[in-house]
Order: C-alpha cells, then sequence, then structure tokens
C-alpha cells in the first residue's frame, strides 16, 4: 500500500478518526432545513467516504435504517430531503434483489477530480400560500 494511502486510512479509519464538516453548509438554508435523521445520514456517508471514493459510497434504505435506529421508510425519507436539499446525487441504483445497494455523490466533495458542485447552495425554502 502506497505510504500516501496509508495516512489517509490511518486519518480516516484510525483510532481518533473524525469527519471534517464545513461552518458554511451548517450555516446553510439548506442544511438548517433537515431533519435530524437527514443530517445523521450526511454524516454517516461522508464517514464512509474518503479519498477517491466520492461517487461510490454505497448505503442502502435498509443500511441507513440500521445505522440510524429507524423503520425503512424513516430512512428512505431522510435520502429524499438529502436529494432535495441538493446534498448527495445517487450515482448508481441498487438493486435490493442482487444485494447491491446505492452508490452516492455527496456534492460538497470532488468527485473523480473535478470540483464539488455545491447544488445545496441552490436551496431555497418555498414560500407557502
Amino acid at each position: 500500500m502506497p505510504k500516501k494511502t496509508q495516512q489517509y486510512q490511518h486519518y480516516y479509519h484510525g483510532r481518533g478518526g473524525y469527519v471534517p464538516f464545513y461552518y458554511e453548509i451548517m450555516d446553510s438554508t439548506a442544511y438548517k432545513s433537515l431533519s435530524p435523521k437527514s443530517r445523521c445520514l450526511l454524516m454517516e456517508l461522508q464517514r464512509r467516504e474518503f479519498p477517491n471514493k466520492n461517487g461510490f459510497v454505497g448505503m442502502s434504505e435498509k443500511r441507513a435504517a440500521d445505522i440510524l435506529d429507524c423503520a425503512e421508510n424513516t430512512a428512505s425519507k431522510a435520502f429524499e430531503e438529502l436529494i432535495n436539499r441538493g446534498f448527495i446525487i445517487r450515482n448508481f441504483d441498487g438493486d435490493y434483489t442482487r444485494g447491491l445497494a446505492s452508490e452516492w455523490i455527496i456534492t460538497y466533495l470532488q468527485y473523480q477530480g473535478r470540483e464539488p458542485t455545491h447544488d445545496w447552495k441552490h436551496y431555497k425554502i418555498e414560500s407557502q400560500p
């Protein structure tokens, strides 16, 4: 394993690992409008993303429900909130019958060497009539 990869593995998976998260995102309208389950799911998705894995972050609704300790329909709603607010994009549609989880792109992180799209910045709360 190359030295740089070992270094990343240590930071992301070693004792005392962390998930970096920017104030700009936390202070955004999009993030503030998320339910607590959606916020937790976003952190769990980012926890599984490490250098060069964005876009291939696999997680099914069943796995998300287990992690979040909730029903699968609640986990499904959390995914939908993250999609609607522009935090994630489905890169691969999972196939339950073949045991394949959906794979996700986190829009505030680089994807295949490209700059983040930051789709969450375009979210606006719709006013009620």
